[in-house]
């Protein structure tokens, strides 16, 4: 085996020598350099021509190489490795394939070179990695797939290729993964797919499109994927989408788009829509299957006509930030099961409690970073958020801007609440407003008391120094 190390490497040398490179053959053992799996230091040129060990090293199941520069993959990694199953070159500065680069490779299961700087990859090159299930070359420099560049792959299931320079891909180039269930293609240069891209693919779960530069997309594009259970589109320019799925099993993700209008036909459970330009709730025939829906960051403002009344399965709503200074006290009849309420960071000052008269199932409500009225929040603490044990955040609001704080959330007092932020004082006695103008009153005159103090403690500081 030895001679055979030694006979491929001097025929590779002497190949290189007759095409006119100035190549070396080099011996690198890498028992010198490698423990437990960990390998350091290893530096491989790109015209280098590298005997790796000795001996093949039987057993090793893992490598990971760290704090080296390795331009290519050595031809006879998987010769001195028969047994290797995962295989990490991320940041190693690996910029080319050479074939036949996976020859020998068949135990190979996972392979990792992201953060390195390829720029292609080749028709073929995965040849005799039968086996790979695992391949992540995110965050390199990939401007061009033809359509054989996974040639071979038939097992793989996960890919990720995230991060790179795409802007186009060839209609057959997923072609032959019929077992890709994770497919990450997001931070690309993508805007459009050829129509049936994905048609071979009918296993795929999961789908990161995220930071493209979508501004229409196909809503039949995954007609043929019944198993999908995230579709992520966050980052893309889409002010209009529609989406046509028989099932997605969990979720879509669809943030920071600018969007102001979204269809969905078929079932769908989760959805998040987080900083887009939503005036309205998404139009889907199929809403009652509807788990979650984040729809924070929209300018929503107050949900008047009741347009959560097809929404009857959610059980986590996020409405923060959404504009809000009131809330209809019927928006929530049918939500029976909701779990968690977020209607944080708005301009409320306070509520009817015939809202509340439904959750019955809230666990978390979430209602800091509003103006509540002080009177109202401690009612509202009390009868409702104390007594059912349902969990809340304080507030991170600096105590020189509040009148005071109900169990950590911020609140203001009638006279003095905030003159930027309408409130209506709907759902007060007058009994609680008087109270309020007496407290109001009373905290005026502490506050008079205390800076006369303070003046005095400083004129006897004066004094004492002088002493």
């Amino acid at each position: 085996m030895k001679f055979l190390f030694l006979f491929v490497c001097a025929i590779a040398a002497l190949h290189a020598h007759y095409n006119g490179h100035a190549a070396q053959l080099r011996r690198v053992w890498m028992q010198d350099h490698c423990q437990q799996g960990i390998c350091t230091g290893i530096e491989i040129g790109r015209n280098d021509y590298v005997i790796l060990s000795q001996m093949p090293i039987a057993k090793q199941l893992m490598l990971t190489f760290l704090n080296s520069s390795i331009a290519k993959i050595p031809h006879l990694m998987f010769d001195t490795f028969p047994d290797l199953q995962v295989l990490r070159m991320e940041n190693c500065s690996v910029e080319t394939f050479e074939k036949p680069q996976f020859e020998g490779a068949s135990n190979l299961m996972s392979l990792f070179l992201g953060h390195n700087l390829l720029r292609d990859i080749p028709k073929n090159i995965f040849l005799g990695a039968d086996n790979l299930n695992t391949l992540h070359m995110n965050h390199n420099q990939l401007r061009l797939l033809h359509n054989s560049s996974f040639h071979a792959l038939k097992e793989l299931r996960e890919l990720s290729l995230a991060d790179n320079q795409l802007e186009q891909l060839p209609l057959g180039v997923f072609t032959p993964l019929r077992k890709l269930l994770d497919l990450n293609l997001g931070g690309n240069r993508l805007a459009a797919f050829p129509r049936g891209i994905f048609d071979r693919n009918f296993n795929l779960t999961r789908i990161n499109l995220s930071r493209n530069r979508f501004v229409a997309f196909e809503s039949e594009l995954f007609k043929l994927q019944p198993r999908i259970k995230l579709l992520d589109l966050s980052g893309n320019e889409l002010q209009e989408l529609t989406l046509n799925f028989a099932v997605l099993e969990s979720s879509v993700h669809a943030n920071n788009c600018d969007m102001r209008k979204l269809t969905v036909y078929g079932y769908i459970y989760e959805l998040e829509l987080r900083n887009n330009s939503l005036r309205e709730l998404p139009h889907i025939p199929h809403a009652a299957n509807v788990t979650s829906l984040d729809l924070s960051l929209n300018p929503l403002g107050t949900l008047q006509g009741n347009p959560l009344r097809r929404y009857t399965g959610l059980q986590r709503l996020n409405l923060s930030a959404t504009g809000m200074h009131e809330v209809p006290e019927d928006v929530f009849k049918k939500q029976t099961q909701l779990k968690l309420l977020d209607i944080s960071a708005n301009s409320l000052y306070n509520l009817k409690f015939a809202l509340f008269s439904n959750l019955k199932s809230l666990q978390y409500f979430y209602f800091q970073q509003n103006n509540w009225n002080c009177d109202f929040l401690q009612l509202l603490m009390n009868s409702f958020v104390k007594k059912r044990d349902i969990s809340f955040m304080e507030d991170a609001t600096e105590p020189e801007l509040v009148d005071d704080y109900v169990d950590g959330v911020a609140c203001w007092y009638e006279s003095n609440k905030p003159a930027s932020k309408k409130c209506s004082g709907e759902g007060l006695s007058e009994a609680a407003l008087e109270l309020a103008i007496v407290r109001n009153d009373i905290k005026s005159f502490m506050e008079v008391v205390e800076k006369k103090f303070v003046k005095v403690y400083r004129m006897l500081d004066e004094l004492k120094m002088r002493l």
